[in-house]
């Protein structure tokens, strides 16, 4: 139900108030370089102000109440939106617009905590990188990244899985789990040690019309991922219909069964 909502809602018109927002106020600042196999973890969300600003609002289940909620600059240009997708009251989606009306940012709650909990990003348009929180500690354990040139679904015009993903299942801050797409088939790899490096003979395929438990060379991010992975979100573009598979609370020895379950297509955390 909430993968149909956010896919109707996310490419037609969304809404409203502040109660679907980070754990902190957005700093507007990039954050510092991390160390190798590193990953900044911060959710922070981006204030659709109204202030100055014309809103127009709408009332999509006719309870009196407006549930979406459109902010447009003094040039008529929609800046941003907020919706309340399941009417309760509390924004589920923000939505952010480049100057030519194309999406380059938005921001998911996918539970009543009232804290985003997963954030895309996007490129004229299309979806280039998205940030998961999947464990509820309100902050950010799996990064995808997109090929913004695939063809989209066309059931959410998104691409149907990511090029590439990273984990962090323990929540140090430490990537140690590593997805990779090729086509159907997913590879999977794992770091046991410690080291923020797959670790030898730990990957398994998905997909692709393969054998689950065939063995492959563990995927190896590329040289600028972390760089990629710090960038400003303005800077890189990214990320919601496709996310982690197994539990971001899973220990690094079940987390590659747990994808066993899932779909190799990614399916939402």
């Amino acid at each position: 139900m909430w993968a149909r909502m956010l896919a109707g809602v996310a490419l037609s018109a969304p809404l409203f108030a502040s109660a679907c927002g980070g754990s902190g106020p957005a700093t507007g600042t990039g954050p510092a370089k991390l160390p190798a196999g590193m990953r900044e973890e911060t959710l922070d969300h981006q204030v659709c102000s109204e202030s100055g600003n014309k809103v127009e609002t709408l009332d999509t289940n006719g309870d009196g109440k407006p549930d979406i909620r459109r902010v447009f600059d003094q040039g008529g240009h929609e800046v941003c939106r907020v919706a309340d997708l399941n009417h309760d009251g509390k924004p589920d989606l923000y939505e952010y617009f480049d100057a030519n009306g194309a999406p380059r940012r938005r921001e998911y709650c996918y539970d009543d905590t009232g804290v985003v909990n997963a954030v895309e990003y996007y490129d004229a348009g299309k979806l280039v990188r998205r940030e998961y929180d999947t464990s509820g500690r309100h902050k950010i354990d799996t990064w995808d990244w997109f090929d913004s040139n695939a063809a989209p679904d066309p059931k959410t015009g998104r691409p149907k899985h990511p090029m590439r993903r990273e984990r962090d299942t323990t929540g140090n801050g430490q990537v140690d789990q590593w997805w990779a797409w090729e086509g159907d088939k997913v590879t999977i790899a794992v770091d046991h040690t410690g080291d923020g490096k797959p670790d030898p003979d730990t990957a398994v395929v998905l997909g692709g019309g393969g054998d689950d438990s065939k063995s492959a060379p563990p995927p190896s991010p590329p040289p600028d991922a972390g760089a990629a992975a710090s960038a400003s979100p303005s800077a890189t573009g990214s990320a919601g219909n496709n996310g982690a598979v197994t539990s971001a609370g899973a220990s690094p020895g079940s987390s590659t069964s747990g994808a066993k379950r899932g779909a190799p297509d990614g399916g939402k955390p």
